[in-house]
């Protein structure tokens, strides 16, 4: 089994999930199935339905359930039209609901995906190669102060203005059109050959993915449909891959399990906002170093869970 096929921090989802014989799960990132796998070999009888915006990773999640795919409905959509694609099925309310968040390592590993600064390709980047906008669009077309803001918000990165200023100067003679090619304005700035410009580009080529496939604003749409639609005593697992997307869990589930809204100093509360969550997962949960050794995937992984309420008078 490749590292592409072996689901991270398997044991734990299944921990947190509880599955239970006729209940409804989701796997919001399909994948390779290596999740939903897993899912319907520990308790064969759930009902489980599972969404990729990647029809290539529908196609490698159908190969890899084999038999077990009569057992789960797999969804080509992004996992923000999740309500609505669970009512078009008669689904109003789920059990249970796992993300296993960012980049998939065989998106990563395909050349031609333009995710990986050390892989020459196309300035791609989309993880539904349907969808218009692409990475080299934004790195050719966007203005120089909006490409430092991606830079700095998506990939928490300092030089932010200077890597701008230096992709205007180069695309002014010639568009950027590969990976490569701008592997090599990065380093102009940042330099070439040490750990500090590795993560340099690491940060930049983060940033551009997530601005190109609009993860942040899907996970936020997802995540608020995923607790409003949790039945009481259903959960919800998320691991996360970076800071940005698990401070969004974190903030979200921290919100729904407060419930009032208002601010501290108000006597009253105004909003009538109860609690929705139970959040499970004080801190958030890590793979073993074993894992770690076996599947470099889950090396700073980071998952959390949080459980629904009984609705509250």
């Amino acid at each position: 089994m490749s590292v592409y096929h072996i689901p991270v921090m398997a044991s734990q989802c299944l921990d947190y999930l509880k599955l239970q014989p006729g209940a409804v799960y989701v796997d919001a990132t399909l994948g390779a199935a290596g999740h939903s796998l897993a899912m319907l070999r520990a308790c064969p009888g759930i009902r489980l339905y599972g969404f990729d915006r990647d029809p290539e990773a529908i196609q490698e999640a159908r190969a890899a359930l084999g038999d077990d795919q009569t057992r789960c409905e797999l969804i080509q959509a992004p996992f923000s039209s999740l309500r609505s694609q669970l009512a078009l099925r008669k689904i109003a309310a789920i059990d249970g609901i796992l993300f296993d968040l960012g980049v998939s390592s065989h998106q990563l590993d395909e050349a031609g995906r333009g995710f990986s600064f050390d892989r020459n390709a196309a300035l791609d980047m989309r993880m539904d190669r349907g969808q218009i906008l692409t990475a080299a669009a934004l790195v050719n077309g966007a203005e120089t102060g909006e490409l430092a803001r991606i830079f700095r918000e998506y990939g928490e990165e300092r030089g932010a203005a200077k890597i701008a200023r230096a992709i205007e100067k180069a695309r002014s003679a010639a568009p950027l059109e590969s990976t490569g090619e701008l592997a090599r304005v990065i380093e102009s700035v940042a330099g070439s050959g040490s750990r500090d410009s590795l993560k340099t580009k690491l940060r930049v080529f983060q940033a551009l993915r997530i601005a190109v496939n609009g993860e942040l604003s899907e996970l936020r749409a997802a995540l608020h449909d995923a607790i409003m639609m949790l039945r009481p005593g259903g959960r919800a697992v998320v691991i996360s891959y970076h800071s940005l997307e698990d401070r969004i869990v974190k903030h979200m589930f921290r919100d729904a399990a407060k419930g009032c809204q208002c601010p501290p100093r108000q006597m009253l509360c105004s909003c009538g906002q109860k609690p929705l969550l139970k959040v499970l997962t004080a801190r958030p949960v890590s793979a073993s170093q074993h894992e770690v050794s076996s599947n470099p995937r889950s090396r700073g992984a980071k998952l959390r869970a949080a459980e629904k309420l009984p609705e509250m008078p």
